[in-house]
């Protein structure tokens, strides 16, 4: 499939997007990456590095306007990246963490902008945390992580040549619906014969007062190293393994009696190099897909077992169509939303996006950690969902689920058990 590259900036909302829109209208539709940042980040640098990004993205110079059925993205009029600084004289843990979970949750003002930024400043010491945040419909994981990258490499060039560099503009990318190929959809056709068993939901709320939550987890490089090459010595993929470990996590909280049980999982897909012409990761756009696939959990069936039996249906659906039919399953049903709407029921889910290769030195700054969240309140919402990544050696895990339907601490359990069958069957 090609496409014309030569787009213009100043569009209507493809249905895909406008149903998006109206489902963010009372909740969070948005995309976080959090990064630990050392040297010496300061507002004055950051806010000329964010317009010079604005300048260069053209999704970061637009805004949405319209109503309902005839949405367009505005040029004109769009103002500056807004930049939020939180000073904290001792920062810890649970001081990032909150302002990451705000982000999360709290609404883009897309009549304004598309994109927010947050510099938590440490008095006692030179390292920040910095909290980017974006409209999921612009971007997908992978853009927003270099996203950040871009950001920090334009902060380290004023930092170091004490000037403005220049800055050359990308081009507007064509929309998902000329960028994917259309397919037949045959999940609608598929009848899921299996009773798919999920966490029980401990508290419900309406949607519009549900919160996403977060539990983050940082594994070792040494811990890290073992994991990636025990899954290459059991024919597993990372993505397996994860998937299992979390599994059998879900498995042992529900503690079903019967000796067939069946979990099903969503896992992100990235199309950015299975279509023509491959995108770059520096191009924001939800170029993603999941695949949907359901798994037998039985009590004398390995680890490893399970670990490939998930790579292998994974791998198979990748060579297929399939990844190409989320896209048009959710502009269907989210444009059919109601509170009765039909889903396919998720035990757990994750997006994993591997070892993400950017540099870790940006001049005098250096990026010391980075990790990936979105908000889960509509698509996950009695799900186990993990947004994972390798950076520096180091896997980063951020367990997110939906409040109240699920609580803190049964999310940390599950966190600890995932990590725990992890360490134990990778011989760690």
């Amino acid at each position: 499939m090609t496409v014309d590259m030569n787009v213009t900036e100043n569009r209507k909302l493809i249905p895909f997007e406008e149903a998006m829109k109206m489902l963010t209208r009372s909740i969070s539709g948005n995309l976080v990456t959090i990064s630990r940042v050392g040297g010496g980040l300061t507002e004055k640098i950051l806010r000329q590095a964010l317009d010079l990004l604005q300048i260069r993205h053209p999704f970061l110079n637009c805004h949405i306007i319209g109503s309902p059925g005839d949405l367009h993205f505005k040029t004109e009029g769009t103002p500056k990246i807004p930049l939020r600084i939180v000073e904290i004289e001792n920062l810890n843990t649970e001081d990032w963490q909150s302002v990451a979970i705000e982000e999360i949750n709290n609404q883009i003002d897309s009549e304004k902008v598309l994109m927010r930024a947050v510099l938590i400043k440490t008095l006692d010491s030179n390292v920040n945390y910095l909290i980017i945040t974006l409209e999921h419909i612009i971007c997908d994981g992978i853009s927003i992580v270099y996203l950040m990258s871009e950001l920090l490499s334009i902060c380290g060039q004023i930092l170091s040549e004490n000037k403005i560099p220049s800055i050359s503009k990308l081009p507007m990318l064509p929309s998902l619906d000329d960028l994917l190929p259309k397919v037949e959809i045959k999940w609608h056709n598929q009848q899921i014969d299996k009773e798919i068993k999920t966490l029980e939901v401990e508290q419900d709320l309406p949607l519009e007062l549900r919160k996403t939550g977060l539990v983050h987890k940082k594994l070792a490089p040494e811990i890290t190293k073992v994991i990636i090459s025990s899954c290459k010595e059991e024919h597993a993929t990372v993505n397996g393994a994860l998937c299992a470990a979390m599994m059998l996590a879900v498995a042992d909280k529900i503690k079903d009696k019967d000796k067939n049980l069946f979990l099903s999982c969503f896992s992100a897909i990235n199309l950015r190099q299975r279509i023509n012409p491959p995108i770059s990761n520096h191009d924001l756009a939800l170029l993603a897909s999941s695949l949907y696939t359901i798994h037998e959990i039985i009590e004398d069936k390995s680890f490893w077992e399970l670990a490939r039996a998930i790579t292998k249906i994974v791998k198979e659906k990748l060579e297929t169509d399939v990844i190409f039919e989320s896209k048009q399953i959710l502009e269907s049903l989210i444009s059919n939303y109601d509170n009765n709407m039909p889903k396919a029921p998720c035990s757990v889910g994750i997006t994993n996006l591997g070892y993400v290769k950017i540099p870790s030195n940006y001049g005098s700054l250096k990026l010391e950690e980075i990790s990936l969240a979105v908000a889960v309140q509509f698509s996950m919402e009695n799900t186990f969902f993990s947004a994972a990544l390798t950076f520096e050696e180091s896997m980063m895990l951020n367990f997110l689920y939906c409040q109240p339907l699920i609580s803190h601490k049964t999310i940390e359990m599950l966190a600890e058990k995932t990590i725990s069958y992890l360490t134990r069957y990778c011989r760690i």
